[in-house]
């Protein structure tokens, strides 16, 4: 094989993706593809076609007037190490509920760096080949979307309970120390964190163009802020499979006590050729409102979880006296592991039977 060093950006990238099946894998070098010409040319061209992308940070510079010198120069500063990313401009913008979600709007350098580092990262834990991150996370993934979250909660069957967590301030809450941290599990070239730094703390511009510092959070509107909060909210994936683990008991749910009475009374009427009667009626409306198996059978214990972005739910088959303690355990993980807080007041734990569960506006 031909030295790394040497390969063109694109076939880096697939030897990147390659290795990274290997969920144990630790990368290096990474930073070198940042000052790839054919990288952040990909980057441009990427960007250019996508709506919104023409949009102006704090000056009046968009993208449309990238020029091949511009990305020599972006080249040369990455490999002298001397890139300064620019504040983000903040707008904003009307939410569905009448109030105003809070955009960062990079310039357009940043957004081209940015979306080399994105690329980057994708490869590194979305790879195609074996994602690094779960089965359970399905916001800004390559083949996934509300839909693919959706249409998983309608598999689950026999669930009595629902978790529906929300996360203060989830994305503005993001504990940047915490985030390098994870972000060194899996990457070892102190130059590419270092650069990731960079845009965490290049700060913004408000409204009233007053600059202002980034001490928390992913701003919303950056190029690389997804998959930066996937990378962060993985943790509480896999704390979430911990506790499949320990709690999951049981092959399967005993049968329905009430049930089985019912279905023998009709068994007996349609032996005796009652199967006209009214009796006969009654019943077999009351087996059509139970359950066949029985949705208390404290023998038999599940957890289900999905996520997109920071909205997550919890379906628990198990007692409302475990759904307290799952949600309480969450919470304390959050606050204890990713400096997050569990709203107490909006995550609500709902019967799957007799109430109305909300996720993703559904």
């Amino acid at each position: 094989m031909r030295d790394a060093g040497n390969m063109k950006a694109m076939e880096r990238l697939e030897v990147i993706r390659n290795l990274n099946a290997r969920r144990g894998w630790v990368n290096s070098n990474l930073y070198r593809l940042t000052q790839k010409d054919d990288m952040l040319i990909v980057a441009y061209e990427r960007l250019k076609s996508q709506p919104g992308n023409m949009t102006p940070g704090i000056d009046p510079e968009t993208l449309d007037g990238t020029a091949k010198r511009t990305i020599e120069m972006l080249s040369e500063q990455l490999r002298a190490e001397k890139y300064q990313p620019k504040p983000v401009r903040t707008v904003y913008i009307p939410k569905a509920n009448g109030k105003k979600r809070k955009l960062g709007i990079p310039s357009p350098k940043d957004k081209i760096v940015q979306e080399v580092v994105r690329v980057i990262l994708e490869a590194v834990y979305d790879s195609p080949k074996g994602a690094y991150f779960k089965d359970s996370s399905h916001g800004f993934r390559r083949a996934r979307s509300c839909h693919t979250a959706l249409q998983e909660v309608q598999k689950w069957s026999g669930v009595t309970w629902f978790i529906e967590g929300d996360i203060k301030s989830c994305f503005d809450d993001i504990d940047h120390s915490i985030l390098i941290e994870l972000l060194r599990k899996k990457i070892k070239d102190d130059r590419l964190i270092i650069l990731i730094q960079k845009f965490l703390q290049a700060g913004y511009l408000d409204v009233d163009r007053v600059m202002k510092n980034s001490l928390a959070g992913t701003p919303q509107g950056g190029i690389i802020s997804p998959i930066l909060s996937n990378i962060y909210l993985h943790e509480l994936d896999e704390y979430v499979e911990q506790l499949q683990r320990e709690y999951g008991k049981g092959k399967q749910r005993r049968l329905n006590p009430e049930y089985r009475k019912i279905q023998r009374r009709r068994i007996r009427l349609a032996k005796e050729g009652k199967v006209g009667t009214q009796e006969y009626k009654v019943l077999t409306r009351a087996m059509q409102k139970l359950p066949s198996l029985d949705p208390k059978d404290p023998e038999f214990v599940r957890i289900k979880y999905v996520r997109y972005a920071d909205d997550w739910l919890l379906g628990v088959i198990g007692s409302h006296e475990l759904a307290e303690e799952i949600k309480e355990k969450v919470g304390q993980f959050l606050k204890s592991k990713l400096n997050l807080t569990l709203s107490q007041e909006k995550t609500r734990i709902t019967s799957a039977r007799d109430e109305e569960a909300e996720f993703l506006g559904y």
